[in-house]
Order: C-alpha cells, then sequence, then structure tokens
C-alpha cells in the first residue's frame, strides 16, 4: 500500500510547450492556471506542490476531498485553483500562497475558496498505475473520484485540440494540455508525450535586478530577468508591463533586502543605468510572444512570483520554448 512517506518523494510529471495541432492519439484537457498539486487521499487529505512543500494548511477548504475517494488511499494529480467566475484566478490564488496567519487563511478560504481539480492518478491502494497508459488510468479516476463541490475530475475532448484550444482562449482560459492516450506516467520528467498549448509563451525566469523610476516611491518599475546555468545567470531580458499598483510595491519588499553591488553578468547599457542588482533568490513567471534578437523577450507582461518554484528549475527563454528535457 502506498504509504505517505513514499508519496512525499514523488513530483509531476511535466509537459513541453507547442502549437496547437489535432490527432486521435492525444486527449485535449484544460490548462488550469492554478498550484500544480499531488494529492494523497487516505484517511486524511494531504496535498503537495511540485517541490515537495505541503499546501494542506494553506488550503484548510480542500480538507474533506478524501471523502470523495471511493477507495482508499489514492495519489492523484491535479491543480488547486480559485475560480472568479468560473475562471481560474492566479492572483487570488498567489494572495492566497503568500497568507501565513491561520485566521486570515479561514477568512479567505470562506470568502473565496478553493477547488482541486483531478486529472490523473497514480496509486490506488496497493496497485501501481505509473505504468499503465494514461487512458486506462483516466478510466480509474473516473471510477474512483466522485465529484464534488471543491473536487472536479473534468472530462477531456478528443481528437480536436485545435478548435479546443480556440474555445478555451475566447473564455479566457490558459490554454491546453494534450495527453498522448497511450503515455506512462513519469514521475518528475518532462516530457514530449504531455504538450502544453497556451495563448502566449510562459516562463519562469530569476529574477536579478530591478528599476525605479522614483527611488522615493518603494516599488519596482522593471526588473532584470536571468536563468541559471552551470556557468552562473544568463541574461534574459527585462518586464516592466503588469507591475503597477499593489504589485510594484509587493515586489520591492521582496527584492530589497536581496540587493547586492557585483552585477551577475553583462547587460546593455540602457539597462544598466538606474539598475539595482539582487541576489538571484526569487523566481517570476512572464507572458511573452516571443524571444527577442537581442536576447531578451518580445511583448512580456509580469504574470507574478513564483514562490513555489526555486532558482535552478526557472527554465527561462528555452523551457518557454519547449527545448528543454
Amino acid at each position: 500500500m502506498i504509504t505517505h512517506e513514499t508519496f512525499k518523494k514523488l513530483k509531476p510529471m511535466l509537459a513541453t510547450s507547442s502549437a496547437p495541432f489535432d490527432s486521435k492519439e492525444f486527449i485535449f484537457e484544460v490548462k488550469w492556471d492554478g498550484y500544480r498539486c499531488l494529492g494523497y487521499l487516505g484517511e486524511s487529505t494531504h496535498l503537495q506542490s511540485r517541490n515537495g512543500f505541503d499546501l494542506s494548511l494553506k488550503f484548510p477548504e480542500l480538507a474533506g476531498i478524501n471523502k470523495h475517494a471511493k477507495q482508499r488511499p489514492l495519489v492523484v494529480d491535479g491543480e488547486i485553483v480559485i475560480l472568479d467566475g468560473g475562471v481560474p484566478s492566479f492572483y487570488e490564488l498567489q494572495k492566497r500562497g503568500r497568507s501565513e496567519k491561520l485566521g486570515s487563511i479561514a477568512a479567505a478560504a470562506a470568502r473565496k475558496p478553493a477547488t482541486y481539480v483531478v486529472f490523473d492518478i497514480l496509486y490506488a491502494s496497493d496497485d501501481k498505475l505509473t505504468s499503465l497508459p494514461l487512458s486506462e488510468r483516466r478510466e480509474i479516476l473516473g471510477q474512483l473520484i466522485e465529484g464534488g463541490e471543491r473536487i472536479l475530475a473534468p472530462e477531456g475532448i478528443y481528437e480536436w485540440g485545435v478548435e479546443f484550444y480556440r474555445a478555451c482562449i475566447e473564455r479566457d482560459l490558459e490554454g491546453v494540455v494534450a495527453k498522448k492516450l497511450d503515455s506512462p506516467y513519469v514521475p518528475g520528467k518532462r516530457s514530449f508525450n504531455w504538450k502544453k498549448f497556451k495563448k502566449a509563451r510562459e516562463g519562469d525566469f530569476v529574477i536579478c535586478g530591478y528599476k525605479q523610476t522614483n527611488k522615493a516611491s518603494e516599488r519596482v518599475d522593471a526588473l532584470l530577468l536571468g536563468r541559471l546555468s552551470d556557468g552562473g545567470p544568463i541574461f534574459q531580458g527585462m518586464v516592466g508591463v503588469g507591475l503597477g499598483g499593489v504589485m510594484g510595491t509587493r515586489v520591492y519588499q521582496v527584492l530589497e533586502p536581496l540587493k547586492r553591488d557585483m552585477p551577475l553578468f553583462k547587460v546593455p547599457r540602457e539597462i544598466s543605468r538606474g539598475l539595482n542588482w539582487v541576489n538571484p533568490a526569487v523566481c517570476c513567471a512572464v507572458e511573452f510572444l516571443e524571444p527577442a534578437r537581442d536576447g531578451g523577450l518580445r511583448h512580456p507582461v509580469f504574470r507574478g512570483l513564483r514562490e513555489d518554484l526555486k532558482p535552478k528549475e526557472c527554465t527561462g527563454i528555452a523551457g518557454a520554448m519547449g527545448l528543454n528535457n
């Protein structure tokens, strides 16, 4: 039987980026804009982020979802989302993720409760299911999970990936994940058997510096992005859009204690003016159209801090373009 100790060592399977396509060999699912999370549904519920952090206390409203498992324990894969008008709100999810006080978390859970969207199953009691094809795992998942107010196991769409992608974008959803029906589940690995279609490229970057239009404002107006490599951090561009209002202040509060004097890498002269370098310890998500010729990004938009990632996990432009295995 799968134990909680074994569960804590698991990591989710990851997808590569792709343009939308049609195929009878794939199932197409909504790409939920939330926290990727493995769930242990036994006598109690345990929720674990892709980095192994226990998220259970952050989302107390999900404590009872184990009761929707018809057989226990189960280990499932899914996404924690907070729906706002039927569409996931990553902003609300981030606010919850930053909450530390139990009283504040409980109030947020009552005001804007989260939902766990389940899309795969790894273990059912004594049975390890990861070597089974996805088509069989989905059938087992449907038999063993009963949907409820706080847990969903939505169906996918077969064959028509392009049209499904267009429909998702029209509804302001993040995109689509295409999964090959005969693919096994490979924990902790990025596989070409799973492909994600997004309305724009989105990459995870390490923040290496920031700029302020007004240094007395205690807010940032632009961020210097990087990616860690064996030879040290690598320049990946700048982003300013998306840092308005309280977000710019919030990011300043996180980065200001990390300021350093020594540059991490060479940058163009126009970027270096007024630049504050920081230790590469904080990650963020940035949406962009495509890489720019100067090594940066075209039309970048700051999506938020990625407090669930470690700097070495930020794959930058290469990861967003599907070039990382």
